[in-house]
């Protein structure tokens, strides 16, 4: 069967879908494919399926405590989905309302 397989050009793959895959990933990897999943029912996720865990990474690995939304057109995610990722965020000594109100407590003490 290799041997046939070899010689299999593109023109030779029925027009359509099957002929696209082969164009877009050669009909090497085409054959390949075949003999993977031939004769199987698949489902291929869409490619930002696929990539999500590096997207989600990249986000992580950019935020800064308060650029939620840069991060968000960036991606192209919603800000909600970058605050689920990296929780909503504060610079690394940043006080906050109630820590400086704290603060003017003990002052006035």
């Amino acid at each position: 069967m290799d041997a046939l397989a070899r010689e299999l050009t593109l023109e030779q793959i029925p027009e359509g879908l099957y002929r696209e895959i082969a164009e877009a990933i050669g009909v090497g990897n085409f054959v390949k494919l075949t003999q993977l999943v031939g004769g199987s029912t698949i489902y291929l996720p869409k490619t930002e399926s696929i990539v999500r865990p590096v997207r989600d990474a990249k986000i992580r690995e950019e935020f800064n405590g308060y650029n939620h939304m840069e991060l968000a057109k960036k991606y192209d995610v919603t800000e909600r989905c970058v605050r689920q990722l990296c929780g909503d965020g504060h610079a690394e000594g940043q006080l906050s309302l109630f820590d400086f109100q704290d603060q003017g407590d003990k002052k006035a003490v």
